[in-house]
C-alpha cells in the first residue's frame, strides 16, 4: 500500500524536515509491525529536484500525478493552511481515501 503524505511546504527548509521526520515515523512503525507492504511516499524527497526547473503550480501538478499513485493520503497538520495541501485535497476528496494525522505526532 503506497501512503501519499501531505505536507505544507512554502519553500521552507523547517517543513521539509518535518516532512521528513513524518516518513521516517510512519517507516518505523510499518517496520516494526512487519508490514512490508506499506509505503509512504514524499513529494518533498520525491519532487526536490523540480525546484528552479519548474514553477510551483508545475510542481503541484506533478505532486498531484503522484498522489494519484498511490492508494491513500495522509494529512499532516496545518494542511488546511496551506494551498498546495488545499490542492491535493480538492483532487483526492472524490477518489482517494484520506487521513488526518494527530498534531501530537510530530514536534
Amino acid at each position: 500500500m503506497k501512503i501519499y503524505l501531505s505536507h505544507p511546504y512554502g519553500g521552507k527548509l523547517e517543513n521539509r524536515i518535518k516532512a521528513a521526520r513524518l516518513a521516517r515515523i510512519y517507516r518505523e512503525i510499518w517496520d516494526a509491525e512487519g508490514k512490508e507492504d506499506f509505503e509512504i511516499v514524499n513529494p518533498l524527497e520525491e519532487l526536490r529536484g523540480l525546484a528552479g526547473k519548474k514553477t510551483e503550480e508545475e510542481i503541484l501538478q506533478e505532486a498531484i500525478k503522484l498522489m494519484k499513485t498511490c492508494d491513500a493520503v495522509f494529512f499532516a497538520p496545518g494542511w488546511q493552511a496551506s494551498n498546495g495541501c488545499l490542492k491535493e485535497h480538492a483532487a483526492a476528496l472524490l477518489h482517494m481515501p484520506m487521513y488526518h494525522i494527530p498534531s501530537g505526532l510530530v514536534a
